[in-house]
């Protein structure tokens, strides 16, 4: 029996297709409206809200528009206009003492305004406040040699901030880093230069027995000191990973490296952490230059 033969498919429905499609395209062509600009340039027009614009002066196309696949390169005069136009901000240094004191001093004024800090009813004003809780950081580094040798130190390490400052104290240092932290990367700059030259100026910390090297090697090196890091935000850990080098730089340089603490490993991760995770950073370019030169100095 000779199987059935398969049947054609009618070529009735792709012709009627055609002729409708065939239809469509000569009304768009003989009904559209002349007066519109052709489509690749009314989607970039559409972009700049200039399309009204455009039509006012029909057959007329704008300077500014660039037609698909053309790029504009600028010129070397056109990039040096804009580098000196968005110049990057300049970092504070040692030189600028006395502009270091002034706008901590104007931090304090800021800070002395806000309600949250009305609201905690400090004894003091805060300039005064705030640097006595810095001072009491700094007379009570947390331990650094050994700190694995029991639980107990670790433990210690771990709550070392909540055991000096106290809850209230250190939850409100929190809330001022948190609330600003768009003024914190000048803050961190500038007291580090006060830190760095003692003066009559009450807002002076003086770090006796080496309490920054401490401190520095305790974020580096320490359990409790990486555990802490861990659960702050990514500009507060970079910032203080970053100072905390500097610091332990210094020592080197002064030959007061007294834990032999290497740097180079650090340097490394800071670099990376910042290079992929940085754009926060208002001094991201200055940080990365200086510890680009340190990984030449430690290689």
């Amino acid at each position: 029996m000779k199987p059935p033969l398969k049947r054609s498919p009618s070529l009735l429905f792709p012709a009627f297709i055609l002729i409708l499609l065939a239809a469509g395209v000569l009304w768009f062509l003989f009904n559209r409206d002349k007066s519109q600009p052709p489509p690749h340039i009314t989607s970039i027009l559409e972009t700049e809200s200039d399309v009204a614009s455009y039509l006012s002066r029909p057959g007329e196309v704008p300077d500014a528009v660039t037609m698909p696949g053309e790029t504009t390169t600028p010129s070397p005069d056109d990039i040096k206009d804009q580098i000196e136009a968005n110049p990057l901000p300049t970092l504070p240094n040692k030189e600028n003492l006395p502009s270091a004191v002034q706008k901590t001093q104007a931090f304090y004024q800021y800070l002395d305004e806000q309600a949250y800090i009305r609201a905690a009813h400090l004894e003091a004003p805060s300039h005064i406040y705030f640097t006595g809780l810095l001072q009491k950081l700094l007379d009570s580094p947390p331990v650094v040699i050994r700190e694995a040798d029991d639980l107990y130190t670790i433990l210690q390490n771990r709550a070392h901030f909540y055991r000096i400052l106290g809850k209230d104290d250190l939850f409100l240092l929190k809330e001022v880093m948190t609330r600003e932290k768009d003024k914190i990367e000048d803050i961190v700059a500038n007291y580090l230069i006060l830190s760095e030259h003692a003066s009559n100026n009450e807002l002076a910390l003086k770090s006796s027995n080496n309490a920054l090297y401490e401190y520095a090697c305790f974020f580096l090196n320490t359990m409790g000191g990486k555990m802490y890091l861990s659960r702050r935000d990514s500009l507060s850990r970079m910032l203080v990973i970053y100072y905390a080098i500097l610091i332990v730089d210094q020592a080197n340089i002064n030959e007061k490296n007294i834990y032999g603490l290497p740097l180079q490993p650090a340097i490394d991760l800071l670099t990376a952490e910042m290079e992929m995770g940085g754009n926060l950073l208002l001094y991201k370019e200055q940080y990365l230059d200086t510890l680009y030169n340190l990984k030449d100095n430690y290689q």
